[in-house]
């Protein structure tokens, strides 16, 4: 047994191995950068080793009253990606709900709710930005004068609000596949056992429904909070992180410090630190899927 386990081995390392390089190197490379004082602007200027002098750079507080800047775009990070989360998880479930119902046109209703997730993040961005919230050629302008009100600049003055609008549009429809799938997987004599008995419809989603695809609901947040944390396109192009550093996230963050500021350790070191905090958020979500199917095992 033990010798057929370690031929089982062999026909997988091939895979590790390609996986290993195109994952892990880069990730090592970007860690060895992370200690480096290296700015792209001045080539005659040598590659220094600073140890975890671009780490302390962000992480230290010399005083209450002179916080650094990572820690505010921290913590819009964890706005923005939380509240996107929480958002698609409950309207994801309600609209699966929904579409679990054998109605005319369901199929071509479920088709177009797909469609948001399948849009490129930049061409979502540039049509949401011209038109709909420009407040001189967008519809949010023309319908804000058609009322008699004048618009404001949404992107400028919410730009957080609008984000997480934005990706919970974009990401919603991949909760729902999720979801859906799961509520399908219900087996139909349950829900017909749940009209004999004459449960009521709150009661049977979220004390039957609900419980039985949690599993489902955990895998569609840990697998939604990686795709979201990265987001970067749909910042660049509708509010460019500002006004100022207002809709900063992290990863914009490392966008600017190596394209904008020319600086690669620094950048590194924002990289390093957003992969280590999606690391630990996904490890505690993986132990929370483990421990919930080993309690119903």
């Amino acid at each position: 047994m033990k010798k057929k386990k370690s031929k089982d081995f062999l026909f997988i390392l091939p895979a590790m191995i390609v996986v290993g390089i195109m994952t892990q190197v880069p990730f090592l490379l970007t860690i060895i950068f992370s200690t480096l004082r290296w700015n792209l602007a001045r080539p005659d200027l040598p590659r220094v080793f600073t140890g975890f002098d671009n780490y302390t750079h962000f992480l230290k507080i010399p005083s209450l009253q002179n916080v650094p800047e990572f820690y505010s775009i921290l913590w819009q990070t964890i706005v923005i990606t939380g509240s996107t989360l929480i958002l698609c998880a409950v309207f994801g479930f309600l609209l699966a709900l929904l579409f679990d119902h054998k109605i005319p046109g369901i199929n071509i209703a479920r088709t177009l709710i797909l469609g948001p997730f399948f849009v490129m993040s930049t061409a979502s961005g540039v049509i949401w930005k011209t038109t709909i919230f420009n407040t001189t050629f967008g519809w949010y302008g023309y319908f804000s004068r058609l009322l008699g009100a004048w618009p404001i600049d949404l992107l400028s003055y919410y730009p957080v609000q609008i984000l997480i609008m934005l990706f919970t549009w974009q990401w919603m429809p991949f909760f729902i596949l999720v979801l859906l799938a799961g509520l399908q997987g219900i087996p139909n004599d349950l829900v017909d056992s749940m009209k004999i008995d004459g449960v009521n419809w709150f009661q049977g989603t979220f004390k039957i429904k609900l419980p039985l695809i949690m599993n489902h609901m955990r895998v569609a947040v840990m697998l939604g909070f990686v795709f979201i944390i990265k987001e970067f396109g749909l910042i660049l192009v509708t509010t460019a992180g500002g006004p100022g550093t207002r809709s900063y996230t992290l990863p914009y963050m490392v966008f600017m410090q190596v394209f904008n500021a020319n600086n690669i350790g620094r950048g590194s070191a924002v990289a390093v630190m957003t992969v280590a905090l999606t690391l630990l958020l996904v490890n505690l979500l993986y132990k929370s899927i483990k421990k919930q199917n080993e309690r119903y095992a």
